[in-house]
């Protein structure tokens, strides 16, 4: 018997398309708003240097008057853009959630479009990428940029464009991730924003990898593959920070998404590989050779069956890393080149146990010792990190494979030596491909805080833009939590609906993948 759409599935799908059009369209105007907002010429989001991007940058004669009166509409612009971009998250979240089988390609459509103004735009909450540049022109000349700082790249067009917190810091990044800078800076030459744009297209490059593994991932694991691509490719701290900052975190994060999609599927060797490949980006992606290795057996293998294929995946994934520092010749001096103790911030819980210990020893007497107290606290914290994610380990099978190795990071990124809003999207992308209820709201509540943890430090004007943010994202809380509270109402509405159509012998047989919507 041909299966047979219902009216009530038709009526579904139409109001589905509806929420994803106008929350794809709200979307992309929260990415204009956030990229006008920091092109105002006294935007606090981005570098206002000269030569820091095509457009955006005051004129050497602006008056400060000017740019007092622009900076506060620009912070506005950029706080109503992030409300406006997590509201639309939110939306399309939810109605992948109530929609039963969403089609991917609409939701690519609207990541290209959300991705678009920010791909454009200037650099974001950071100026890491031109850190990325130096160390790039730094290596194209023939120095090491693992014993040799930028600052010896003065008279460069470079150097001046470098936060002055890392002219004199060496590279903490693999030898990976080193060509592509290698490489990026010897195709842009004496061009910086040459050499910018290549850094980005390899951060899009990472955001490509990411889109294209995490459907197939959630797919294994029997979850909608369009709620996991909103949570992770949609998300706006993965878009403001890894493309708009273009941080090398992305591409990081798109091979190991990647090796742990083909983990899934059986090929253990290649995802060894690919989680290797994304250790030589960033140190902490090797983690994932480690769970790889222990779900190699299967979830039936006792403890000892899996000591033998995570040793083989550590042989394998060292192998692997061993070939790139040695093809790319800069040896292992990337494992101990880096420095954390060059940022000392409240923001960061060891840091800030260590200055609080500190401060309680000398009001005793016991004398000053923050930067003793300051290591001693970051030692423990990693500690602390190390056993939880061997807990995790153990429990992979349970929690399964992404949530597993998606909290392990996170737990390294917030107890690390210092916190970054992307170092948390390690964490945050895994842990949204198989999410259920608690930890999907834990995605979401993490990902706004992080969005708006880049708070600039630097504002001259007035403070009516903190005001006006204040409203803004007190208006965009209200207006999301209305939206719930309507989305579910019209939820069991048509969950009601869909079980008495079901149960109505007129109603024919529902068409193959028209299940009931569930409550986000």
């Amino acid at each position: 018997m041909p299966a047979v759409v219902t009216p009530l599935v038709t009526r579904r799908n139409s109001r589905v398309s509806a929420w994803l059009v106008g929350w794809g369209a709200a979307g992309f105007v929260g990415a204009v708003l956030v990229v006008v907002g920091a092109a105002q010429a006294t935007s606090p989001f981005t570098s206002k240097l000269p030569g820091s991007w095509w457009f955006g940058v005051p004129a050497p004669l602006a008056g400060a008057s000017v740019g007092t009166q622009r900076q506060w509409l620009g912070v506005a612009f950029v706080y109503a853009g992030l409300v406006a971009l997590l509201a639309a998250w939110y939306g399309v979240v939810t109605a992948c959630r109530c929609g039963g089988l969403v089609p991917l390609r609409p939701l690519v459509g609207m990541g290209v479009a959300w991705a678009l103004p920010i791909v454009i735009g200037p650099p974001l909450m950071s100026r890491d990428v031109y850190a990325y540049a130096a160390q790039g022109a730094l290596a194209a000349r023939g120095g090491d940029p693992y014993t040799t700082t930028v600052a010896h790249l003065a008279g460069s067009p470079y150097l001046h464009l470098v936060d002055p917190l890392w002219r004199h810091a060496t590279s903490p990044y693999g030898p990976l991730f080193l060509e592509f800078a290698r490489g990026a800076a010897a195709a842009g030459g004496r061009h910086v924003l040459v050499t910018v744009v290549g850094l980005r297209l390899v951060a899009v490059t990472g955001m490509v990898l990411l889109a294209v593994a995490v459907p197939s991932l959630a797919r294994s694991y029997g979850r909608s593959p369009a709620t996991a691509f909103a949570l992770t490719v949609l998300n706006p701290l993965l878009l403001l920070t890894l493309v708009g900052g273009a941080h090398n975190d992305a591409l990081m994060l798109g091979l190991l998404v990647a090796g742990i999609a083909l983990a899934r599927i059986g090929r253990a060797v290649p995802a060894v590989v690919l989680c290797a490949l994304a250790a030589t980006v960033k140190v902490p992606a090797f983690a994932g050779v480690v769970f790889v290795g222990w779900s190699w057996p299967g979830p039936a293998a006792g403890w000892r069956r899996r000591l033998g294929p995570v040793a083989g995946a550590v042989a394998g994934g060292a192998a692997v890393a061993a070939a790139v520092s040695l093809v790319s010749g800069w040896g292992w001096r990337w494992l101990t080149a880096a420095d954390p103790g060059r940022v000392v911030s409240w923001l960061d819980p060891a840091t800030a146990a260590g200055l609080l210990a500190a401060k309680l020893a000398a009001a005793v007497g016991l004398g000053a010792h923050t930067a003793g107290a300051v290591g001693a606290a970051r030692v423990v914290a990693l500690a602390v990190a190390a056993a939880i994610g061997l807990v995790l380990l153990w429990r992979t099978d349970r929690i399964d494979l992404p949530a597993a190795l998606g909290w392990t990071l996170l737990a390294v990124a917030v107890l690390g030596p210092i916190v970054w809003p992307w170092y948390e999207t390690w964490g945050l992308a895994l842990v949204a491909v198989t999410a259920r209820t608690a930890a999907r709201r834990a995605v979401l509540v993490i990902s706004a805080v992080g969005c708006f943890a880049t708070i600039p430090s630097h504002i001259n004007g007035p403070g009516a833009a903190l005001v006006v943010a204040a409203v803004l994202l007190a208006l965009g809380t209200v207006a999301l939590a209305i939206a719930d509270v309507r989305c579910r109402q019209a939820l069991s509405r048509s969950r009601q609906a869909y079980l008495s159509e079901s149960e109505s012998p007129q109603a024919g047989t529902p068409r193959r993948g028209a299940v009931p919507p569930q409550l986000p």
